[in-house]
């Protein structure tokens, strides 16, 4: 699975839980990862503008190594931006959400590149859970 279905995969999820709505879910197939992961940073905001979100260290972001750059700010905004918005309004579990990463990172056989830290970004992420309506 490349880094475009991830991003899909994690919009469809943030769909599906009824943490965002998507009228036009599918035409999203045709977006970058990057462009997905703007509008899904746009959604959240839109849905939950009470969401006051907390500066965080980039010093210490495990991206920061990174060459691509486009790469960098996208593992930048899931882990920083969408995780919070997901995790303040208690759809997301953050130490549940790190040990997923953790444990996927470090199991065996896991090459650790960027593309691939950035793949475990997305699924950490589609651990999430919405609210029943």
């Amino acid at each position: 699975m490349d880094l475009q279905e991830k991003a899909f995969a994690l919009a469809r999820h943030l769909h599906d839980e009824n943490i965002i709505k998507m009228d036009d879910l599918d035409q999203l197939k045709s977006e970058t990862y990057e462009e997905i992961v703007l509008l899904l940073r746009q959604k959240l905001q839109e849905t939950y503008p009470q969401t006051k979100l907390k500066r965080t260290m980039k010093s210490v972001h495990f991206a920061n190594g990174f060459q691509d750059e486009r790469l960098k700010r996208v593992a930048i905004i899931l882990t920083d931006e969408i995780e919070q918005y997901l995790t303040l309004n208690k759809f997301l579990d953050h130490d549940t959400s790190v040990e997923f990463f953790n444990n996927k990172i470090t199991s065996a056989g896991f090459v650790i590149n960027p593309i691939s830290l950035v793949e475990v970004g997305f699924e950490s992420l589609c651990i999430c859970k919405g609210r029943k309506i």
